[in-house]
């Protein structure tokens, strides 16, 4: 089972429910399994942003295989590419 490691914003400008989108992605990954980001060397990273600002910082956090970072629910066809190419 492949880890993903999920950062989430602050939400001081949310657009869309962040919690859903990741929950989403689990319904179409269920090989996934979701951690926070202190999860230890993870397979995959993603920084769940509430805007176009990405005002998050992230540099710390790696993935072994790759770290996304979505801003709206119009990211999620590059990420599911990019978790696809895990499996």
């Amino acid at each position: 089972m492949a880890v993903i490691a999920v950062k989430y914003c602050g939400g001081c400008n949310p657009r869309y429910d962040r919690v859903g989108f990741v929950r989403s992605l689990q319904g179409d990954f269920p090989e996934l399994e979701v951690a926070g980001a202190d999860a230890a060397e993870p397979d995959f990273a993603l920084v769940v942003c509430g805007c176009p600002a990405r005002c998050v910082q992230h540099e710390q956090l790696t993935g072994r295989q790759g770290k996304f970072v979505a801003a709206s629910p119009e990211d999620r066809e590059a990420l599911c590419a990019a978790l696809a190419e895990m499996r």
